[in-house]
Order: structure tokens, then C-alpha cells, then sequence
């Protein structure tokens, strides 16, 4: 059911994305996540245990425990296809091959990049995002950290560190 409720939640996904446009995509997506969810939810608790087909010995961990499964096989396939829809949405790498592929003769200066792909864009845009989902505010012409921008600091910072990845972003 988890495989089958993923598969619902990409057929609205790709819907709702392609039939409206959309500021705060990410939570549009989260939302739909969280609707197929509480259906899987019901859809659970309607269904026999052991599907009509399934041995018997399948199912004697109990309800609970089958809900729990589903409901992480469910998220877990909803994080992994999170962090394909950002790296397609977000990833610089994608973007600059895009650009290159896009271009007459399949080829580019890293100048002509640039041109097309700027860092003022992309810095625009992480802002406005970060501010969109209140992580920073504006203050006086200056960006600032709210309280969710700081314990997300704190923890990036931390993991960075731990993991010795550098300063890079």
C-alpha cells in the first residue's frame, strides 16, 4: 500500500504542478504527501490483514506494527524522492548542463555560463526562498537568522564540522 500510495501522491504531484502554478512548491508537495498519507491512514484500518492473498504468517505482528512499516516505507520513499525533485529544481550542476546541452552547438566558455546562470540569480533566490519558508528576516537592508534559521545553523554547522566536509557551500 505504501508503493501504491507513493505512486497516487506522484500522479497528483505531477497534476497540481503541471495544471497550477505554484510560489512555495516544496510545501504544495508536502501537503500532498500529508493528504495521501491520511488516506493510506484509513485505507489501512479498511483493509484485512492479510490482503485476501497474503499466508497467515505474514500478519501476525499485528496492525500497528503493519501501519508503522507502511507509513515508513512511505516516508522513506517520499525523502528519497525529495532529494531528486531538488536536485533537479536547485542543483547548479543540473542547471549548467542544461545550459550547455541547450546551446547551438552543445558547448560553452565557462563566461558564457556565467552569463546565463549568474550568481545574483541564484543568490536572489536562495534569499527569497529562505525567507519565504522563515528561516531569515530582513532587518534594516541586512538578512538575519530567526530562531529556526539558528538551530538550522547550529545544526548544519555541527554536521559540516563532524563530517569534515569544509566551508563550501
Amino acid at each position: 500500500m505504501a508503493v501504491a500510495g507513493f505512486g497516487l501522491f506522484l500522479v497528483a504531484h505531477v497534476a497540481i504542478f503541471r495544471l497550477i502554478e505554484l510560489e512555495r512548491r516544496f510545501r504544495a508537495m508536502v501537503r500532498i504527501m500529508m493528504a495521501v498519507g491520511c488516506t493510506l491512514l484509513i485505507v489501512h484500518r479498511m483493509t484485512v490483514p492479510d490482503l485476501g492473498f497474503l499466508p497467515h504468517e505474514y500478519t501476525t505482528a499485528g496492525w500497528a506494527v503493519d501501519l508503522l512499516n507502511g507509513l515508513l516505507a512511505y516516508g522513506f520513499l517520499f525523502i528519497g524522492y525529495s532529494m531528486f525533485y531538488f536536485l533537479v529544481d536547485r542543483g547548479f550542476s543540473a542547471r549548467m548542463m542544461i545550459e550547455i546541452e541547450s546551446s547551438p552547438k552543445r558547448r560553452l566558455q565557462a563566461c558564457d555560463i556565467a552569463a546565463r546562470y549568474s550568481l545574483e540569480m541564484v543568490l536572489q533566490r536562495r534569499l527569497t526562498e529562505m525567507l519565504e519558508i522563515g528561516r531569515i528576516v530582513r532587518r534594516d537592508s541586512r538578512y538575519c537568522n530567526t530562531g529556526k534559521g539558528r538551530v538550522a545553523a547550529i545544526m548544519f554547522a555541527f554536521v559540516k564540522r563532524f563530517l569534515q566536509l569544509g566551508k563550501g557551500g
